[in-house]
């Protein structure tokens, strides 16, 4: 009678198991963040837009990811980032705001790759055509054009990022995104050295001539040289989830309707 009891509980106990199990699947079943079946991407760069676009999601519902293969052949690119957006169910089903960044690294037919963000109906105020190619155009291109996706990738989904969030009023600090100089054959920032030169030694001047006078006030954000923000925010909620490195799965998500724009490369 006891063992009879005994193999009873045991029964009971693997089927709740199960059941968690199977539970904690269908929550892993997420949207990644990151996909990159080209590997353009190290794992560096894979966990620092992960982090960025999990706590954007907490913050906002709003949801950024990236696609990256190598081909869609002949496919017109616009037409195919809808389609992915739409299957992922990227945002939120309310406010469908989510936007999907789709790249590829091998050349089609006509000779190109692409860099195409497709924008849910609910982010199109935030991120219009105009400005997405503009944002492309200052933030990717150039590094497109030296052959560096990767660069181009990470610099432009915190360009989008930091837009988005600006758009839900999201306080915190701004995530840097540095650009170069697309005429510039060395990749600098395109600011001439004695003016970099002269910057710096205000900035040693002034901090030596203000050494024990006021401690703390000033450090409201005045921005130096280089890297250029785009409005937006970052921080706030330390976005304790980034381990699972997607948003919350395939169920009743946002959708959109070919807002966007792209570059081809």
């Amino acid at each position: 009678m006891i063992r009879k009891a005994v193999l009873i509980l045991v029964t009971a106990c693997l089927i709740v198991f199960t059941s968690l199990n199977v539970a904690v699947f269908s929550a892993d079943a997420a949207v990644p963040v990151i996909q990159d079946s080209a590997n353009v991407l190290s794992a560096e760069q894979k966990a620092e837009l992960e982090q960025y676009g999990i706590q954007l999601n907490n913050a906002t519902t709003a949801e950024l990811a990236v696609l990256i293969l190598p081909s869609i052949g002949d496919e017109p690119v616009e037409e195919y980032a809808v389609e992915k957006l739409r299957e992922f169910k990227l945002g939120n089903k309310e406010k469908n705001n989510g936007a999907l960044l789709v790249v590829t690294t091998e050349k089609n037919s006509d000779g190109k790759r692409h860099f195409e963000l497709s924008v849910g109906y609910g982010l199109e105020g935030a991120l219009p055509d105009g400005k997405v190619g503009r944002i492309m155009d200052e933030v990717a291109v150039p590094y497109l054009n030296k052959q560096q996706p990767d660069i181009a990738i990470m610099e432009a989904y915190k360009s989008f990022y930091n837009v988005i969030a600006a758009e839900y009023g999201w306080d915190g600090a701004v995530v840097p995104v540095t650009t170069i100089d697309s005429d510039s054959s060395d990749g600098g920032f395109g600011i001439p050295f004695p003016v970099i030169l002269f910057i710096i030694i205000y900035i040693v001047f002034r901090v030596i001539s203000n050494r024990g006078g006021r401690g703390g006030g000033g450090s409201g954000g005045r921005r130096g040289g280089g890297p250029i923000f785009f409005p937006g925010s970052f921080g706030g909620r330390s976005g304790g989830g980034s381990s699972g490195g997607g948003f919350g799965g395939f169920g009743g998500g946002g959708s959109g309707g070919g807002g966007g724009a792209g570059r081809s490369w």
